[in-house]
């Protein structure tokens, strides 16, 4: 699996209240949000990793685009198809990526917000791979993943369930290696700040 069992577990057990933690969208990613959509020209079929809540999808289609949310915890998945939206409970390594909305047409688009974090170094070059295959020649990428050295366990958050997070960190040029290598163009890679000591390295990227 891509990701930690516990990880998932963690996520599932406090779906709910993570996402209203997260409901407020911090300024870099509205920042990476608004480029992404510039990018893709204010519209298109986008592929959402990790949608969590539902923030970025609600905000993406206020901005003109379609969202195929996916999450690989059923908490999370649950909690959108609670709400009215369509969510498929997928693993990026593992599971088939083709639109069920849209059988043999690619993605105009990836969106993974800060998902990435979760999957296991070794297999990160995979996953980038598999996004890649499943997007079009030209198509944009939104990846943000925490800058650093090695992995760790996180057990940040203010929900009042136990957390485990297993987080990977990485440094610039390994991580654009990883996204040459898996078949994307990088454009930028920008260094962006959020609570203090949260440093994320956000991509903006075009499949080759």
């Amino acid at each position: 699996m891509s990701t930690d069992r516990e990880t998932v577990w963690s996520y599932d057990t406090v779906a709910a209240e993570y996402a209203a933690e997260a409901a407020v969208m911090p300024e870099w990613v509205a920042a990476e949000m608004d480029a992404f959509v510039t990018e893709l020209g204010g519209s298109g079929r986008m592929l959402e990793i990790g949608s969590g809540g539902g923030r970025d999808a609600l905000e993406l289609e206020k901005r003109g685009i379609s969202v195929r949310r996916t999450d690989i915890s059923e908490g999370f998945v649950e909690l959108l198809r609670k709400s009215g939206f369509e969510a498929d409970l997928s693993d990026p390594l593992t599971e088939d990526l083709v639109d069920p909305q849209r059988p043999g047409t690619s993605y105009d688009g990836v969106w993974a917000c800060a998902c990435l974090i979760h999957v296991a170094r070794e297999d990160f070059g995979t996953v980038l791979a598999r996004l890649a295959e499943a997007t079009r020649t030209g198509g944009r990428l939104h990846a943000s993943v925490r800058e650093g050295e090695g992995e760790d366990v996180s057990t940040h958050g203010s929900a009042a369930a136990p957390r485990r997070y297993v987080e990977t960190y990485w440094r610039e040029p390994t991580l654009r290696s990883a996204l040459t290598d898996a078949g994307w163009i990088v454009s930028e890679i920008r260094r962006c700040v959020g609570k203090p000591h949260d440093r994320w390295l956000s991509v903006r990227a075009t499949r080759a």
